[in-house]
């Protein structure tokens, strides 16, 4: 197995790149989108290349995500990886924030409006602030790192990519969950699934009387608290 996380992701990719790999509910708009491995990989790619040609991101900076349990967050980890960078849970040089704004970067502040497929914001953004889906769509779904990261490069904080791909419990099964994949308990959850082959339904502001029914329809093997 890889000690590298962009490298498992795209062995995931290659593996069984057509299939559900993370699909996402908010039951306070209605929204669900669903991403094939192939999909996220393309989500990945653009926003890699967004952090390296518009932030200048690259090893030795941080990326913080201060965003609820969503899809975005996923990819930002994946694409932070992917140019060599860590995430933290502290200040980040380049931050991602929701349309709450609460998170800022040292450097570069980046906000989504967290609308269906990433959309841009519909009203003018706080000074210094960039509309991630306002730029995103303009780069390229193919990323080829300058200065990929190694086995010992920082992940997440103080964990190597090593220490985070080895202490990650596999996961085959196609779960369901109501975290954050992209904070400090649920990263892990996250290589998890990458590495086992598993799958992700994510529900943000869950309707419980809609549980059930969901786990069904998803095909849902077990609920992840």
């Amino acid at each position: 197995m890889s000690q590298v996380l962009p490298e498992l992701f795209a062995a995931a990719v290659r593996r069984d790149g057509g299939s559900p790999f993370l699909t996402y509910y908010d039951d306070a708009t209605g929204e669900r989108i669903e991403l094939s491995a192939v999909t996220t990989a393309n989500w990945v790619a653009k926003t890699a290349n967004l952090l390296v040609d518009e932030y200048d991101v690259e090893q030795g900076e941080t990326v913080a995500i201060g965003l609820p349990p969503h899809w975005l967050g996923v990819v930002w980890a994946l694409s932070t990886w992917s140019v060599g960078a860590p995430l933290t849970s502290g200040t980040g040089t380049v931050a991602i924030t929701g349309p709450d704004f609460a998170v800022r970067g040292s450097r570069e502040t980046v906000a989504s409006a967290l609308l269906p497929l990433g959309g841009r914001f519909r009203e003018p953004l706080p000074e210094g602030v960039h509309d991630y889906g306002a730029e995103v769509y303009n780069h390229p779904d193919v990323f080829v790192p300058l200065d990929p990261p190694t086995a010992q490069s920082p992940a997440y904080d103080e964990l190597t990519h090593e220490e985070l791909i080895s202490t990650a419990e596999p996961v085959g099964d196609r779960i369901l969950v109501m975290r954050n994949l992209a904070d400090r308990d649920g990263i892990g959850l996250l290589v998890g699934v990458i590495s086992g082959g598993g799958s992700i339904v994510l529900c943000r502001n869950l309707d419980t009387a809609k549980l059930e029914r969901r786990v069904a329809d998803e095909k849902i093997d077990r609920v992840v608290d």
